[in-house]
């Protein structure tokens, strides 16, 4: 005959609550964009006479991780994950869609990465390679990117390639500010970017005082 064991309830209830105690006992995840809240865009605002294609970023490997990596002093090496705090999707297509986002508003144009246009749409191809992406503790927030934008079906348009820095203090010492100050460093850098599609590949103005530009070609 099998003999049947029974647990006490009262045993099982303390089981179940150290399980669930355990559990509560780790932070909360929070996510963050690099993309800033949506802008109305003007029906009377002026459309542009081609599209842009932003195609995927390239971002060092120790930057892009799920959580955010802070740099816990200015020019230090230390890098710490806060395994808490975490970009709300990859790294690298979070930068993309903000500056896709920025592009589309400051120009006036689609953005046809995932739409194949037609062979004759005049499109400028913009191409950003990141360099670094730090996040210092209580700020500032440091962009470097080499970037390009090179014009397809696009007459008397030139490519132009430029090197591009933007730091950005933060408003405050916690990790929300200092992500709204990546954002700025983000949005900042797109407008850079913007200006030398306006100028049709001849020359690039940086957007803000926060913005080094250099070795454009």
């Amino acid at each position: 005959m099998r003999t049947i064991r029974y647990v006490p309830l009262s045993l099982s209830i303390l089981a179940l609550s150290a399980l669930l105690s355990g559990c509560a006992g780790s932070p909360p995840a929070h996510f963050y964009t690099l993309q800033t809240a949506p802008q109305a865009v003007s029906p009377e605002a002026s459309r542009a006479g081609f599209q842009i294609e932003v195609v995927p970023v390239s971002v060092p490997m120790q930057a892009d991780q799920p959580q955010i990596m802070l740099r816990e002093h200015e020019g230090d090496g230390a890098l710490a994950p806060l395994y808490s705090h975490r970009w709300s999707a990859p790294l690298s297509d979070e930068i993309g869609a903000a500056m896709s986002d920025v592009l589309t508003r400051t120009l006036g144009a689609l953005d046809v990465q995932t739409l194949r246009p037609a062979d004759s749409t005049p499109v400028w191809r913009v191409q950003v390679d990141v360099q670094r992406f730090d996040m210092v503790a209580g700020g500032p927030a440091r962009l470097d990117a080499t970037w390009r934008v090179r014009p397809i079906n696009l007459k008397g348009a030139r490519t132009l390639i430029c090197r591009a820095a933007v730091q950005m203090p933060a408003d405050g010492q916690d990790i929300p500010a200092l992500v709204q100050a990546q954002q700025r460093a983000v949005a900042l850098m797109a407008q850079t970017i913007a200006s030398a599609i306006q100028s049709g590949g001849t020359r690039a103005i940086p957007a803000g005082q926060q913005v080094q530009l250099w070795d454009c070609a």
